[in-house]
């Protein structure tokens, strides 16, 4: 990437979420947030004084697809950054009070979820989604109990056995790192110990039971909006309909403009905005529409959404579609004008078996989407039979609203979804 002077080295390990032991689950964001507070050659604070040195950030993520951890560093300290990065990978000290300390944000992490209505109306929605049994039904960071369960041994056991390189990449972007060799990382060997125990994959077709007039409701009692998530399981970037169903959803939610959007913001005044997304899981999909709406209007908001959301309400016609057709291609360049937004990319790509090359192609594939194509997508990948619905706020206020609409409502608290 000529020009890009900040370079990043990301790794991508085959280490998801659902690696984690079920008793301990959280501990794979335990690992990662750690890793860098000290190392067997750095110990404590002189690994942060390390990075400082050379101008380098480390940082990274765990999801349902896989464990990242990068770099991002000056192009000149690039060699001395990728050994640090190396270093942290292969033996992060992981000490004992270091642990304890992530823990304790950890459980910080669940009490702030505790008040955000979207957390718990995203955490409602994916307990109606997928199987209890799946990692995605509970929150990434683990939970009261789990998190309680955590020691610094079993930290140090799960870095042990899940960071090894089988099945991972290691990508760098920026200026000049085509010429950059990776010595740092060649004594890193070894495949996964499997300490946890990985679902089987979710097809659309057969997530969690229900039914799509079923909410599952967060009693949140001081809330002054409701907060939704409807989401249903839709096939993923493999699916030939795939750049169609994101245009689909583009014109559904995507911008102010689109449909969503144009009556329950702009004609009823319902929400300050509607979104409508899919995004690309380990396999397959998932659909999303998301929004907050007024207590006292959010029942009729919901049926209004999931009539909007019916492909038998109103084909999309092609002034929709080429305008969210145009916002997705356009903005597209803006996604990747990073080296680090580059580099995380293609880790994400790599790990889902796709080349670098399949941004351009499905770029290509989103330029030739028309209202045929985006209406075949929604009818037969978002059928109204897949959508879940979680909703957060005061219950005593909804649950009436929701019932009188024709709803089946399950009240919890968040200590249900959290514990």
């Amino acid at each position: 990437m000529p020009g890009q002077q900040v370079v990043t080295a990301e790794l991508a390990m085959d280490v998801p979420l659902a690696a984690e032991p079920r008793a301990t689950e959280g501990i794979a964001n335990l690992v990662l947030s750690t890793s860098d507070e000290g190392t067997t050659v750095h110990p404590g604070a002189e690994m942060a004084e390390a990075m400082e040195r050379i101008g380098a950030s480390y940082d990274g993520s765990c999801g349902l697809t896989a464990t990242h951890a990068g770099i991002d560093v000056p192009r000149s300290n690039l060699h001395e950054a990728l050994e640090l990065l190396a270093e942290v990978v292969r033996s992060t000290a992981l000490a004992d009070d270091d642990v304890m300390r992530q823990v304790a944000q950890g459980r910080a992490g669940l009490a702030q979820a505790a008040q955000s209505g979207p957390a718990l109306a995203g955490l409602a929605a994916a307990r109606a989604v997928w199987p209890l049994n799946h990692r995605a039904a509970r929150p990434t960071g683990g939970t009261e109990s789990s998190l309680d369960a955590v020691t610094p041994a079993a930290v140090r056991a799960f870095h042990e056995a899940m960071w090894r390189p089988a099945g991972g990449v290691l990508v760098l972007a920026g200026e000049g790192v085509s010429s950059v060799g990776a010595e740092a990382f060649e004594d890193w060997t070894g495949a996964r110990e499997g300490l946890g125990s990985e679902e089987e994959p979710v097809r659309a077709e057969s997530g969690a039971a229900g039914n799509r007039r079923r909410v599952m409701l967060v009693d949140r009692p001081d809330a002054v909006q409701a907060d939704l998530r409807v989401q249903a399981l839709v096939p993923g970037r493999d699916d030939p309909l795939w750049a169609a169903l994101k245009v689909a959803c583009g014109a559904l939610g995507g911008t102010f403009g689109s449909r969503l959007n144009t009556v329950l913001r702009e004609e009823k005044g319902w929400s300050y905005g509607v979104s409508v997304f899919a995004q690309a899981l380990r396999t397959g999909g998932l659909a999303t529409m998301g929004g907050a709406f007024r207590t006292e209007v959010a029942a009729q908001a919901l049926v209004t959404g999931l009539e909007l959301l019916d492909p038998t309400s109103r084909p999309l016609e092609e002034a929709e579609v080429t305008a969210a057709r145009d916002n997705a291609v356009g903005v597209a360049p803006l996604q990747y004008d990073t080296a680090s937004s580059v580099a995380h990319q293609v880790s994400v790509l790599e790990m889902a078996g796709l080349s670098a090359g399949w941004v351009d192609d499905h770029m290509t594939s989103m330029a030739s989407v028309d209202a045929d194509a985006a209406n075949r997508a929604w009818t037969e990948l978002m059928s109204p039979a897949v959508w879940r619905i979680g909703m957060a706020g005061n219950a005593a206020e909804l649950a009436p609203a929701l019932e009188g609409a024709g709803f089946e409502v399950e009240v919890v608290g968040p200590g249900d979804l959290l514990g």
